[in-house]
């Protein structure tokens, strides 16, 4: 890149459309039915030491509590991150998918603008060439 240009993209759609499709599949296959069934799991919360009143085991309850809660923020969170990335890709084949439906309407209305043009011109043309016998 030099002087002021602007970093060029180059974007292999048939690439991506495959990205975009393995990771909706890992996420919906995997990754949320996983957070799904631990977040089920969790519902009830921690068994171990709830009647326990005092020291280390009231402590290790708590700290397990927190540890469990940040992997429950985690795992929906990178769900989340996931679906983002998905869309993301979704909309930039979109809209290339657009914009090349967009060129050919566009090409399309081209060719007939120059293929009207062309048979307009012809049409002139025979009408100014001298027909046979007018200069004889």
């Amino acid at each position: 890149m030099g002087s002021g240009d602007s970093p060029k993209v180059s974007v292999d759609l048939g690439e991506l459309r495959m990205f975009a499709e393995v990771l909706e599949a890992d996420v919906e296959q995997g990754l949320r039915p996983g957070v799904i069934r631990a977040e089920k799991e969790l519902q009830n919360g921690l068994r171990f030491g709830a009647h326990t009143v005092g020291g280390e085991v009231v402590a290790s309850r708590q700290l397990m509590a927190m540890a469990l809660d940040r992997a429950r923020r985690n795992g929906a969170s990178q769900v989340g991150a996931a679906q983002v990335l998905i869309d993301a890709m979704r909309k930039v084949l979109d809209n290339y998918t657009n914009a090349d439906e967009l060129s050919a309407a566009n090409l399309d209305a081209i060719e007939k603008i120059l293929l009207g043009a062309l048979a307009t011109s012809k049409d002139l043309v025979s009408d100014l060439s001298p027909h046979r016998g007018e200069f004889e």
